[in-house]
């Protein structure tokens, strides 16, 4: 079953365009960092900017705006091909390009999601002389 979800998610990565999804993923992992490094010095008691804090919530409204762009590039390029072809395409396969076309959307609305969930965590959860 792991090994079904990890092939799934590595699928819809591929899926979801060269160019596009490994911005994504650099800003989750430029986010994972960030909060890992607030987490690891309020374990040790040190000092952090607010802006450490802002990063997180800030880096993922990135993540979702890129994939909303690149969905609306997506669309842009799919209906420019659409218009190109002069048989008509069975329903299916349109709306299997429209999915497909959604995978960026949604991976930067997860990593807003998870990212504003930190931001709103971090916050409830800051000493009071910060």
């Amino acid at each position: 079953m792991k090994m079904m979800l990890a092939d799934s998610l590595m699928d819809l990565h591929t899926a979801g365009g060269s160019p596009w999804m490994p911005i994504l993923s650099v800003l989750f992992a430029i986010n994972a960092g960030i909060l890992i490094y607030v987490i690891i010095a309020r374990v040790q008691n040190k000092t952090i900017s607010a802006k450490w804090v802002e990063a997180i919530k800030q880096v993922g409204l990135l993540a979702a705006v890129w994939g909303a762009f690149s969905t609306i590039i997506g669309f842009f390029q799919a209906f420019g091909a659409l218009e190109e072809i002069k048989e008509m395409l069975p329903f299916q396969v349109i709306m299997g390009g429209m999915k497909v076309a959604l995978i960026t959307v949604l991976y930067g609305l997860l990593i807003y999601c998870l990212s504003l969930l930190a931001f709103i965590v971090l916050q409830l959860t800051a000493p009071k002389n910060q």
